[in-house]
Protein backbone atom coordinates (compact mmCIF):
# COMPACT_ATOMS: atom_id res chain seq x y z
CA UNK A 1 0.00 0.00 0.00
CA UNK A 2 1.75 3.59 -0.92
CA UNK A 3 2.19 5.85 1.82
CA UNK A 4 -0.24 8.62 1.44
CA UNK A 5 -3.07 5.52 1.20
CA UNK A 6 -2.00 4.54 4.56
CA UNK A 7 -2.26 8.16 6.06
CA UNK A 8 -5.77 8.06 4.63
CA UNK A 9 -6.82 5.00 6.23
CA UNK A 10 -5.30 5.92 9.19
CA UNK A 11 -6.87 9.69 9.12
CA UNK A 12 -10.17 7.76 8.43
CA UNK A 13 -10.23 5.21 11.04
CA UNK A 14 -9.98 7.45 14.06
CA UNK A 15 -9.22 10.86 12.77
CA UNK A 16 -5.78 11.30 13.61
CA UNK A 17 -3.32 13.51 11.45
CA UNK A 18 0.30 11.29 11.30
CA UNK A 19 3.86 13.20 9.89
CA UNK A 20 4.38 12.19 6.27
CA UNK A 21 7.88 11.71 7.66
CA UNK A 22 7.17 8.18 8.91
CA UNK A 23 8.74 5.34 7.04
CA UNK A 24 5.62 2.72 5.52
CA UNK A 25 6.92 0.40 7.94
CA UNK A 26 5.90 2.53 11.13
CA UNK A 27 2.49 3.44 9.22
CA UNK A 28 1.60 -0.14 8.94
CA UNK A 29 2.76 -1.10 12.70
CA UNK A 30 0.03 2.51 13.59
CA UNK A 31 -2.55 1.30 10.62
CA UNK A 32 -4.00 -1.62 13.07
CA UNK A 33 -3.71 0.08 16.29
CA UNK A 34 -5.94 3.77 14.11
CA UNK A 35 -8.48 0.68 13.03
CA UNK A 36 -9.66 -0.25 16.84
CA UNK A 37 -11.29 3.29 17.64
CA UNK A 38 -11.43 4.65 20.85
CA UNK A 39 -10.43 1.29 22.49
CA UNK A 40 -6.98 1.37 20.52
CA UNK A 41 -6.60 5.33 20.77
CA UNK A 42 -3.83 5.02 23.80
CA UNK A 43 -2.01 2.89 22.11
CA UNK A 44 -1.76 4.56 18.76
CA UNK A 45 -0.98 7.40 20.65
CA UNK A 46 1.96 5.78 22.75
CA UNK A 47 3.37 4.39 19.40
CA UNK A 48 3.24 7.31 17.38
CA UNK A 49 5.05 9.22 19.99
CA UNK A 50 7.68 6.64 20.07
CA UNK A 51 8.05 6.81 16.10
CA UNK A 52 8.31 10.73 16.39
CA UNK A 53 10.55 10.97 18.91
CA UNK A 54 7.96 12.14 22.20
CA UNK A 55 7.16 15.27 19.60
CA UNK A 56 3.06 14.54 17.53
CA UNK A 57 3.88 17.57 16.16
CA UNK A 58 4.13 16.98 12.46
CA UNK A 59 6.79 19.85 11.84
CA UNK A 60 9.90 19.50 12.11
CA UNK A 61 12.04 20.02 15.44
CA UNK A 62 13.94 22.93 14.71
CA UNK A 63 16.53 25.37 17.47
CA UNK A 64 16.92 28.24 15.49
CA UNK A 65 18.77 26.73 12.77
CA UNK A 66 19.20 27.72 9.03
CA UNK A 67 15.51 25.21 7.47
CA UNK A 68 16.34 24.08 3.69
CA UNK A 69 13.79 22.34 1.69
CA UNK A 70 15.27 18.98 0.42
CA UNK A 71 14.60 15.80 -0.92
CA UNK A 72 15.99 13.07 -2.29
CA UNK A 73 17.71 12.55 -5.85
CA UNK A 74 15.38 10.96 -8.57
CA UNK A 75 17.70 7.98 -8.56
CA UNK A 76 16.62 6.97 -5.09
CA UNK A 77 13.53 8.32 -5.20
CA UNK A 78 12.75 5.44 -7.31
CA UNK A 79 13.67 2.71 -5.41
CA UNK A 80 11.72 4.40 -2.02
CA UNK A 81 14.46 5.21 -0.27
CA UNK A 82 14.52 7.92 2.02
CA UNK A 83 17.15 9.46 5.21
CA UNK A 84 17.08 9.92 8.89
CA UNK A 85 18.88 13.38 9.59
CA UNK A 86 20.57 12.00 12.62
CA UNK A 87 20.95 15.25 14.41
CA UNK A 88 17.19 16.71 13.52
CA UNK A 89 15.74 12.98 13.20
CA UNK A 90 13.68 14.37 10.42
CA UNK A 91 12.76 12.09 7.25
CA UNK A 92 13.82 13.15 3.78
CA UNK A 93 12.29 11.31 0.85
CA UNK A 94 10.78 11.94 -2.34
CA UNK A 95 8.65 14.43 -1.04
CA UNK A 96 10.44 17.71 -0.36
CA UNK A 97 10.90 18.78 3.74
CA UNK A 98 12.26 21.66 5.58
CA UNK A 99 15.01 20.57 7.74
CA UNK A 100 17.83 22.03 9.54
CA UNK A 101 20.95 22.41 7.70
CA UNK A 102 22.77 20.02 9.57
CA UNK A 103 26.49 18.34 8.44
CA UNK A 104 24.31 15.35 7.46
CA UNK A 105 22.06 17.46 5.22
CA UNK A 106 25.07 19.37 3.39
CA UNK A 107 26.90 15.90 3.10
CA UNK A 108 24.50 14.61 1.54
CA UNK A 109 23.65 17.63 -0.61
CA UNK A 110 27.47 17.29 -1.88
CA UNK A 111 27.42 14.01 -2.79
CA UNK A 112 23.88 14.43 -4.95
CA UNK A 113 21.61 11.95 -2.82
CA UNK A 114 19.76 14.98 -1.41
CA UNK A 115 18.81 17.67 -3.98
CA UNK A 116 17.42 21.15 -3.16
CA UNK A 117 13.67 21.24 -3.63
CA UNK A 118 12.10 24.85 -4.38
Amino acid sequence: MAKTDTISDIKAANGQDVPDSLTQKQLDELLPLAQKGEEGLTDFQAKLTEFTGGSTSTAPKTSGEKQIKVRVNAAIAAYGGEFTDPDSRAVIGKDAVSVPHTAFVREKLRSEELVEAG
